[in-house]
């Protein structure tokens, strides 16, 4: 059995280089969390802490906060990935079904396989926690505390042993919506025609968007009823659940809110150039497709906007009204810096999953006339449609939980001050713009390189 699931990696590696890569980038976020939080126990570490007037679960929060953050962030972004991966291999699976094999079989064997790729993602990761992963954690300690930058850190058995083993939990959760949608393939697709056919949005998705929507404004208006106060942290834990709430509900209806959005937001520009026209429409089309990709995107810097957005605007409440209250968000953006990564990481590589339909458009597009500086620029426009749509999705969260904070404020009749974190959305929106563009990019610029025909008869 072992050996099947093996060759059949081998066989479609093109589906599952990704959970691989994301295996191998949460395995050394963990690992190196791990190598930071055992590094305190040594007798020099615990005095340079003491002499600083912290405590050693000061340091040692940081390194478990992110390990917290990842290791929820890595479940879902990785269903969201094995999930496209086996929608590259619904040919294969169709032929499974169309001799015999029963969908238990079919789920068992994506499992299977997932948790190979997964597992030796994670012996990748393990390796470079063991060769740079003392470096890392003696970074981050600088950062935390500079006098902890001149101890050696070293790796320790168990920091090795959870990122090994960790990301391989994560995929036997995070395999269950893949092995699902496995079980659900149709023989048929065997015999059909060999261009898939669009994705329809049924009407669940409606309905599952309606009732997060419904959800989501009962929890909003309870929670500026209610929003807690600021001095005991009550209206930012709120403020922080308002946020999060917003993004769950967008990953729930991805297949329609995201489409909706982006025909929203674009509908009120004047630009009418066949290219943008064309760039629109293919976004709108890789939405319905992946709207969960574009989501993901959004997680990073909408928990960036959310954290930031709230301690600065507290801040501002604070300075405004008597002694000044500094928030040192040094944590913060070491926290969302690591979920950053990885949402970015998972949305380009189910975008570039899609890389055989987008060299099939790019072919399509040739044939109609475009140039290929056209195809590019249409590549481009498509990234920067993606990149504002998952800003905007990232700005309402992030507005959420500001409200809150300024509701909290008003309720305490503190002065109302409101900041938006301007600086790190837009540098967060570059970095999703650049990852946008080279997953779209690079497959359009290959398929330049051949002809339309190959491109077109590309199985």
């Amino acid at each position: 059995m072992i050996a099947a699931v093996a060759r059949a990696v081998l066989a479609s590696r093109g589906a599952w280089w990704a959970p691989a890569l994301l295996a191998a980038l949460a395995s050394l976020l963990i690992g190196v969390c791990f190598v930071q939080v055992t590094a305190s126990g040594g007798d020099e570490y615990r005095r340079i802490v003491e002499s600083s007037g912290l405590s050693l679960e000061d340091i040692e929060a940081v390194g478990l906060s992110i390990t917290m953050i990842i290791v929820p962030t890595a479940t879902v972004v990785l269903a969201v990935v094995n999930s496209a991966a086996v929608g590259q291999l619904t040919g294969d699976l169709s032929r499974w079904r169309l001799i015999g094999a029963a969908p238990t079989t079919l789920s068992a064997l994506v499992l299977a396989q997932l948790l190979l790729a997964v597992g030796a993602g994670a012996a990748v990761g393990a390796v470079c926690t063991f060769l740079v992963g003392g470096l890392l954690a003696r970074i981050l300690n600088a950062m935390l505390l500079p006098e902890l930058g001149g101890l050696t850190v070293q790796p320790t058995a168990g920091a090795l042993a959870g990122a090994l083993l960790l990301p391989i939990g994560i995929a036997v959760v995070a395999g269950i919506p893949g092995a699902v949608r496995a079980a659900r393939v149709p023989a048929l697709r065997t015999i059909r025609d060999s261009e898939a056919a669009p994705p329809r949005t049924g009407a669940r998705h409606w309905v599952g968007s309606g009732l997060g929507l419904m959800g989501l404004g009962v929890a909003a208006g309870a929670a500026f009823r209610s929003p807690g106060n600021l001095d005991d942290g009550g209206a930012l834990t709120v403020g922080l659940g308002l946020g999060l709430l917003v993004l769950v509900v967008a990953g729930i209806g991805a297949r329609v809110l995201v489409p909706g959005l982006v025909l929203s937001w674009t509908a009120v520009l004047p630009f009418r150039d066949a290219v943008w026209v064309l760039a629109r429409a293919g976004a709108v089309a890789r939405a319905r497709s992946s709207g969960a990709a574009v989501v993901a995107l959004a997680c990073g810097t909408g928990m960036l906007g959310t954290l930031t957005g709230m301690a600065r605007t507290t801040e501002a409440i604070a300075r405004a009204s008597g002694p000044a209250r500094q928030f040192n968000l040094l944590d913060t953006y070491v926290i969302c810096g690591a979920l950053g990564v990885l949402c970015a990481v998972g949305g380009a590589c189910v975008i570039a999953l899609g890389a055989l339909d987008r060299r099939r458009e790019t072919a399509l597009l040739r044939a109609a006339g475009c140039s290929p500086r056209q195809v590019l620029l249409h590549a481009a426009c498509e990234a920067l449609i993606l990149t504002v749509s998952s800003l905007l999705v990232a700005l309402a969260a992030t507005a959420a939980a500001i409200a809150t904070v300024v509701r909290a404020a008003a309720a305490d009749d503190l002065p109302l001050r409101l900041v938006l974190p301007i600086a790190e959305l837009g540098i967060s929106g570059v970095v999703m713009f650049l990852v946008l563009l080279g997953a779209l990019l690079i497959p359009a610029s290959r398929a330049l390189r051949t002809s339309v025909r190959t491109s077109l008869g590309a199985a």
